[in-house]
């Protein structure tokens, strides 16, 4: 019987996450944080869009750890556009396959959200399923989850998610598209 081990990228995935989620910050510095947060999203997004690859490990490391913050969770939700869906469906989807547990709700619901504006309704309901198994109480989830029973065209959603990102950049100190 062999033994299946994770490959060398997921470990070092898992290592620089673990550097960085034990960091121990002051909360006078979540307004810091928060921001690193979201320039790091923005960073990898355009990583992503270059290379298409996931290569910097901790770069990934630090988005992952950050999007537990709503606020840069918030904020990588709202840089999709229709310029741009195609790469970040398959930026969260990349990233959504190798997001080690604990750290998946915050990315699945993303992946959720831009398979819902494409029209893939069965991806965006199973993405919701991956993220409330990794967090059965992800407030996240159980909207999106409400938004797609009640039938929300994904025009609304998008308007909605339009109007709700200046306010995000804004008390995150950032004005980022992608």
């Amino acid at each position: 019987m062999t033994l299946l081990t994770p490959s060398n990228d997921v470990l070092d995935l898992k290592k620089a996450i673990k550097r960085i989620h034990l960091i121990n910050y002051t909360s006078d510095n979540v307004p810091f944080l928060q921001r690193e947060g979201a320039l790091a999203v923005h960073e990898l997004a355009t990583d992503y869009a270059r290379s298409g690859t996931l290569h910097n490990k901790n770069l990934l490391a630090l988005v992952l750890v950050r999007l537990h913050d709503l606020q840069v969770r918030d904020f990588a939700m709202g840089i999709t556009s229709e310029a741009n869906i195609e790469t970040l469906w398959s930026l969260w989807r990349s990233v959504l396959a190798i997001a080690p547990v604990h750290f998946v709700a915050p990315v699945a619901t993303l992946f959720s959200a831009t398979s819902y504006e494409k029209g893939e309704m069965k991806l965006a309901a199973y993405a919701l399923d991956q993220a409330l198994e990794d967090d059965s109480k992800y407030p996240m989830a159980k909207l999106l989850r409400r938004v797609y029973a009640a039938g929300w065209p994904q025009a609304s959603f998008r308007q909605m998610r339009e109007e709700l990102h200046p306010k995000v950049c804004a008390s995150l100190g950032v004005s980022l598209d992608i």
